[in-house]
């Protein structure tokens, strides 16, 4: 915290325990100040008034001067006007602040099979343009739901993550190869109470760059074909 602010706590602390002090400290008495300096004995001395602004000391201390001793206060205003000059008033060293610094969050990665590169080229695809989006201009954020090796690859496991859940993308990594196949839904899977199929002609079926694989494939529906959810 800086030190001119802790002034100005430790002053609003003295005032408030001498009731009937008037709000204006220009319409203070001797007897009013040397009530807040009786107050403030023990916390005056702790103060650290070299590491006090001279804006702070003009706007908030100076109105107080009555209750810093005359020696003290000699020496803040002839720091104030050549920093370097030595004083003859003993005062703590100066108030040392620490700085905390914060490890880096380490966040998980949304895949460990596909790259931002691969996420680019299926949002492309996903929107039906030409050029690939680049990697600071994605608009889609990819949100992971089931990670086989994390969350296994039960049956039951992928329809408590994924069930109903639209814009879905389902990626692939052959073992022992390069191959990443995939393919994305749009409207979502549903747990099969009873098979029923929807038509939808915004799906597709990929497979990326990877590689020993230079060139990715992607194979659209070209009809309404019904898809079983």
């Amino acid at each position: 915290m800086e030190e001119g602010k802790i002034w100005n706590y430790v002053i609003k602390w003295g005032i408030a325990q001498n009731q009937g002090l008037p709000s204006d400290p220009e319409e203070w008495t001797l007897e009013n100040f040397q009530a807040l300096k009786t107050t403030l004995q023990n916390w005056l001395p702790l103060i650290r008034y070299f590491q006090i602004s001279g804006n702070d000391i003009v706007d908030n201390v100076q109105s107080y001067q009555p209750i810093i001793e005359k020696n003290l206060w000699k020496d803040i205003m002839e720091r104030i006007v050549d920093p370097n000059r030595p004083i003859s008033s003993i005062v703590l060293s100066p108030r040392v602040i620490l700085t905390l610094i914060l490890p880096m969050r380490l966040t998980e990665p949304f895949s460990t099979i596909i790259n931002e590169e691969h996420a680019v080229e299926i949002a492309s695809w996903v929107d039906e343009i030409t050029t690939t989006y680049s990697t600071k201009n994605n608009p889609y954020e990819f949100k992971l739901l089931l990670r086989g090796s994390r969350d296994g690859f039960i049956v039951g496991t992928f329809w408590n993550l994924c069930d109903k859940k639209e814009n879905a993308i389902l990626i692939i990594k052959v073992k022992d190869t390069d191959e990443i196949p995939g393919g994305y839904n749009p409207i979502g899977w549903e747990k099969p109470e009873s098979y029923k199929s929807i038509s939808c002609d915004k799906s597709f079926i990929f497979s990326l760059r990877n590689g020993s694989i230079h060139n990715s494939i992607l194979s659209r529906a070209k009809t309404q074909k019904k898809q079983f959810k």
